[in-house]
């Protein structure tokens, strides 16, 4: 695919200008080419290519499907990086998740041993009809 002409650079504005910005530049950049055509002759070619570069960029769909092309490598390395990102922090969730869920595994643990005389007559009532054999 042939590259794209950067009709950002072609006008001087940055990618952001509004259409106020490019009517400015476009009507400076024509003024001093036309005025510049009796003694240059490679002014008419720049003009067409300052037309061309305003033709797109006034018209807001026109613009619009050219950022997508022109910026397309941009915007294909933005979405790789904001995925790899969402991976990063569902990765660090689940390790989170993980870590909590082990603290407090071992709290359970570590109660149970401690308060193990309060709480075996409740075990016994409680899971005593579901496990029989453990009831004792």
């Amino acid at each position: 695919m042939p590259k794209l002409v950067d009709y950002y650079a072609v006008l001087a504005v940055p990618p952001d200008a509004d259409l106020v910005g490019i009517e400015n530049a476009y009507a400076r950049i024509s003024s001093e080419l036309v005025a510049a055509m009796p003694h240059d002759e490679t002014a008419a070619a720049a003009l067409q290519r300052v037309n061309e570069a305003y033709a797109v960029l006034s018209n807001p769909e026109a613009r619009r499907l050219y950022d997508q092309a022109f910026f397309a490598s941009e915007i294909a390395e933005e979405q790789r990086r904001l995925a790899a990102e969402l991976r990063r922090q569902r990765i660090v969730q689940g390790l989170l998740a993980a870590a909590l869920t082990g603290i407090v595994g071992v709290q359970a643990v570590a109660l149970a041993a401690i308060y193990w005389e309060r709480i075996a007559p409740v075990l016994r009532t409680v899971l005593g009809p579901l496990f029989p054999d453990i009831a004792g």
